[in-house]
């Protein structure tokens, strides 16, 4: 390998290099930006607006039907064998002996060109029928709405699982570096004859049952990224970084409890869709309705025929021949299929009514109960921040008793099970009161 191809090879490998570790590159996202990320790139949204995107085609696909259709044909027709009439001879038997004559119509090579338009002028059908492909692209529209919503909720719940298991895991750390620097001192203590073999035992458990579970919280922790980037649109084996932390989201936390008054049901793009429906329902029921009526077009052709005895001779003259016209249809019986088509129809809308009342008792539902959850989440973190407070200080205490000599090493390992419980307890509270919030503004509509 002569030098210039080692410099070409080294520069090829060097780019890759960077190309893999741009790649791989950890991304880092707050939760709007995650949720932002998520509504342009969540593949079942992205689905979703290709919906909308074809139902506006649809749409075009309709509307054509009241354009002017135009075709054209040709064919060429080769008689390898000519079919004979016959007819009875009227000269037969006076002047002639035959009693039949054969004749032949068509020429051993026939050819014709044409061109038809056709154009609708009345039909019913298809003006409601273009009215209700426009409402579909609309429904189409609102299923976008309902699933962004949906990705906002999925989003933010899976940001805050990640935080929580990493404060958690964090939490694990700081506790396992406590307890490593305390089991020190008490083996210092049990060399120096001032502890026993089952203090030193006791706390050795309590630090190897505390590594096991880090490790059990790190793997699910790096299971609820992997969710969290499904949920965005990214690569399981991207890299991320979350920079937000749930006390900041706390902090920025703001929803507006609503008092116990009726709640506003078109907020909710659910119930939206509802009514979409219901219009399209109506407009099922006119369609067949009008189907009673006639349906009138306009026609029009021109064909250019040829024949010829040989193929060379075929084209050189041609016989024209033009219509135009106008037909309509009038419907007359169809044996009550009508009749039984606007029957389904209203009880297709009578069925969407009542979805549309049941969905109302389930809003009056679900912001009742998230109103409730989400007062007593929030009374709740407050107990459990009140509950750490109490338990570091009963920590301190037993640390301080015991490093002076009047307390138990069975005391001490109980108030830092007891303090390990309380930050638990106060990051899956929090978890909860970040979900019941969610669940709140998604009740009320207020997601937009």
């Amino acid at each position: 390998m002569n030098f210039r191809n080692s410099i070409l090879l080294s520069l090829m490998v060097l780019l890759s290099q960077l190309g893999f570790a741009q790649q791989n590159q950890a991304q880092s996202f707050s939760l709007k930006e995650a949720v932002d990320y998520a509504k342009k790139y969540n593949y079942t949204l992205k689905n979703n607006k290709l919906d909308v995107i074809s139902s506006q085609k649809k749409v075009n696909e309709i509307f054509a039907l009241g354009l002017p259709q135009i075709n054209g044909s040709a064919n060429l027709i080769n008689n390898t064998q000519i079919a004979q009439q016959v007819i009875p001879n009227f000269l037969y038997p006076a002047m002639s002996s035959e009693p039949y004559l054969k004749f032949s119509f068509a020429r051993p090579f026939t050819s014709s060109l044409s061109v038809s338009a056709n154009q609708l002028i009345f039909d019913g059908t298809f003006f409601l029928g273009v009215k209700a492909s426009k409402e579909f692209v609309n429904l189409a529209q609102l299923n976008v709405s309902r699933t962004e919503i949906e990705t906002e909720v999925n989003v933010s719940k899976a940001y805050y699982m990640v935080l929580l298991l990493e404060s958690n895991e964090n939490m694990m750390g700081k506790n396992i570096t406590s307890l490593q620097k305390t089991k020190s001192d008490i083996d210092q203590f049990y060399k120096n004859g001032f502890s026993e073999k089952v203090d030193v035992d006791r706390l050795a458990l309590q630090l190897s049952n505390l590594m096991l579970q880090k490790e059990k919280m790190h793997d699910q922790k790096e299971i609820a990224k992997m969710v969290l980037k499904l949920q965005m649109g990214l690569g399981v084996a991207d890299s991320i970084v979350l920079t937000d932390g749930l006390e900041k989201l706390y902090e920025d936390s703001k929803v507006a409890v609503p008092a116990d008054e009726k709640v506003s049901y078109g907020n909710r793009v659910e119930y939206k869709m509802l009514q979409q429906q219901l219009s399209l329902n109506n407009l099922d029921r006119k369609r067949y309705t009008v189907g009673y009526l006639p349906s009138l077009y306009a026609f029009a052709s021109h064909t250019e025929n040829a024949f010829g005895d040989s193929f060379s001779k075929l084209y050189k003259e041609f016989y024209p021949g033009t219509n135009i016209g106008l037909n309509m249809t009038v419907p007359i019986f169809d044996g009550f299929r009508k009749n039984a088509q606007t029957q389904q129809a209203k009880i297709g809308i009578a069925k969407t009514e009542n979805d549309i009342k049941n969905f109302e008792n389930v809003i009056n539902q679900q912001v009742y109960q998230s109103k409730a959850n989400f007062l007593r989440s929030s009374q709740q973190l407050e107990i459990q921040r009140g509950n750490l407070k109490l338990a570091q200080d009963i920590y301190d205490k037993m640390e301080i008793k015991y490093k002076n000599g009047v307390g138990s090493s069975l005391e001490l390992t109980t108030a830092q099970t007891d303090l390990e419980n309380a930050r638990t307890n106060l990051l899956t509270t929090v978890y909860e009161y970040f979900v019941a919030e969610m669940e709140l503004k998604k009740a009320l509509g207020q997601i937009k």
